[in-house]
């Protein structure tokens, strides 16, 4: 079907051709007889009229051999219509160009001589828009080779602006390429300094969406572990990295997930908010608590409790398993015995120490009365 399609396009190119050559032909002939035989007074124009109208059917027919020609690159490479749009500017160009070295040749002006008086002038202009053209050439080599197409999500690194731009590519053009940023703003960037001026991370799309990187840092006065599980109990779609640790410092690597560009700004700012609070929480128990308010890998927490050494150890042990608490002997040192309760926290630690200790109280003087 496609080779079809081709044929027929090269099958339509040279009968184009053809039809302009014959009409220009059979165009001068039916105008030298009908001013001959009809218009003897405009005889002396005859010559002016054949070159105009033969120079509207080269430009006719020009334009109709570039339309076609077109279509046939693109059946021949097959591409995309935003990825044929450079392809496509360059080959009306040189047709184009062509076209008017025809129509000038008609007129009987010299093209030798045209060039050749232009070269100077031709330097001047190429230096006066120097800017234009590399930003034409970059924008064709941007749109024909797809770095970038519509809907791409990126950020540009670029030395030619400080500030790093993520956002979504909404429209490329020949000059400019225009992005909607994560602001909720429109820029037009030169495709000239996106090309040979820096360096763009493209986001890869899982399933509708994106993976976007920050980082947060954090004083090292605090387990970090526990704050990033602390963290993770009220977020979805995140994931957390420990980046680095120097001992003042903590960086924690977030990849957050989004589906467009406009919600980044609100997810860095939940997040960021997310890990603060996270923080502050671990941090105030700790200085309530110390260092017993750290908590392990499975979220119990552990106390100690200091008991009077007249109940035995065991009992004691025995009675917090019965009441659920796990409770284990730390240390004895002849009046008193110390524990290590470790418990799950529920309702919030302070609740729940407060609970655990009058629990093991009350245990403690239930066996004391029994003893007596």
């Amino acid at each position: 079907m496609t080779i079809n399609r081709r044929r027929n396009e090269i099958i339509k190119i040279i009968a184009e051709i053809i039809i302009g050559i014959a009409l220009t032909i059979a165009v001068g002939f039916i105008i030298d007889y009908i001013i001959t035989a009809f218009l003897p007074h405009y005889i002396s124009y005859e010559k002016l009229i054949n070159e105009g109208v033969r120079a509207i059917i080269v430009f006719v027919i020009g334009f109709m051999i570039a339309s076609s020609f077109i279509k046939y690159i693109e059946l021949r490479i097959k591409t995309t219509k935003a990825s044929l749009y450079g392809i496509a500017l360059i080959v009306r160009i040189v047709i184009y160009v062509i076209l008017i070295a025809i129509v000038l040749t008609i007129f009987h002006v010299s093209v030798t001589g045209i060039l050749a008086g232009s070269a100077i002038g031709g330097v001047v202009l190429g230096l006066a828009v120097q800017t234009i053209a590399t930003n034409l050439l970059s924008g064709l080599f941007v749109s024909s080779t797809s770095t970038l197409k519509y809907g791409d999500v990126l950020t540009v690194n670029s030395w030619v602006w400080s500030v790093n731009t993520t956002g979504k590519i909404i429209e490329v053009k020949t000059l400019f390429s225009k992005m909607l940023t994560k602001d909720g703003n429109i820029i037009s960037m030169p495709n000239s300094a996106l090309l040979g001026s820096s360096a763009i991370v493209e986001y890869k799309d899982n399933d509708g969406y994106y993976n976007y990187p920050i980082d947060i840092t954090l004083n090292a006065d605090v387990p970090l572990d526990l704050v990033i599980s602390r963290a993770l109990k009220t977020i979805d779609n995140t994931r957390f990295y420990i980046s680095s640790k120097n001992g003042s410092t903590n960086t924690i690597h977030v990849i957050i997930r989004f589906r467009d560009v406009t919600e980044i700004n609100d997810m860095i700012d939940n997040i960021n908010r997310i890990i603060d609070r996270a923080y502050w929480d671990v941090k105030n128990n700790m200085v309530l608590f110390g260092s017993y308010a750290t908590a392990i890998s499975d979220d119990y927490y552990k106390i100690l409790v200091s008991l009077p050494a007249d109940v035995s150890p065991g009992r004691i042990i025995e009675g917090a398993g019965g009441l659920g608490i796990e409770l284990y002997l730390v240390s004895k040192n002849g009046s008193t015995n110390v524990y290590m309760a470790k418990f799950r926290s529920s309702r919030g630690m302070e609740f729940d120490i407060s609970d655990v200790n009058t629990r093991i109280d009350d245990l403690y003087q239930k066996l004391k009365k029994e003893n007596n």
